[in-house]
């Protein structure tokens, strides 16, 4: 058991183990146990207190980690930019696939060094940071759509920056992405609190040309969660 991250686990208990992502089993993770009480723990929660997100294998994340794993050229030899990462399970599969560099964006410092302690845990390298780079070859996004802020900063100025391959589980209420769907993959959040969404779709996101980035305003990231 991983005893410095589970001092953060808050009203979800204090016990984590070493476990593998049914979609990513050659890579384990630092997560919850089977024996925590997940919805009397969410129950718990003070108000306004978020959960540990880093302490779940999200289902975007899983499905987005698959698919770098089984297509290793979209990230080999390439700058690779992980938003909002979370657990680091999409980091960690684009180190494992050959990625040149990998950073792990989040701005929860519990949730960087989560990400660190699985990739040390995985014999991986990655970095982390709270702060989206100006540039990358490709960024990878799971399940950022939720929060408006940061979706309007990945459907427009993030995309000025670097082409994105987003996973969205079409949460009730996102809006609908304009871009062709590339695949749809079966996922759920290990373990599961997230138990409605089941179906995980990927879209490739070109960067934007020049011309049209030029005469828009560039702003900074905003707040950046699993």
């Amino acid at each position: 058991m991983d005893t410095d991250l589970s001092n953060h686990l808050g009203a979800f208990g204090s016990r984590l183990d070493r476990r593998r992502p049914p979609l990513c089993p050659e890579l384990e993770l630092w997560l919850l146990a089977d024996d925590v009480d997940l919805e009397g723990a969410c129950d718990e929660l003070a108000e306004g207190e978020a959960p540990p997100f880093w302490a779940f294998c999200w289902g975007s994340g899983q499905a987005l980690a698959r698919y770098i794993l089984d297509h290793p050229e979209r990230v080999r030899d390439r700058r690779i930019v992980d938003l909002g990462t979370g657990s680091g399970i999409v980091a960690l599969a684009a180190a494992r696939a050959g990625a040149r560099e990998v950073v792990a964006l989040d701005l929860d410092p519990v949730s960087r060094h989560a990400a660190r302690r699985n990739a040390d845990l995985n014999h991986l390298e990655i970095q982390t940071s709270s702060k989206a780079p100006a540039a990358w070859d490709l960024m990878l996004a799971a399940d950022v759509l939720y929060e408006t802020g940061l979706r309007e900063w990945v459907l427009g100025e993030a995309r000025d920056r670097g082409p994105i391959l987003l996973g969205d589980p079409q949460r009730t209420g996102t809006p609908h992405v304009d871009f062709p769907e590339l695949v749809r993959i079966p996922s759920h959040t290990f373990p599961d609190v997230d138990s409605p969404q089941k179906t995980v779709v990927l879209y490739d996101i070109p960067k934007r040309p020049p011309q049209n980035a030029g005469a828009r305003e560039t702003r900074n990231a905003p707040d950046l969660e699993r």
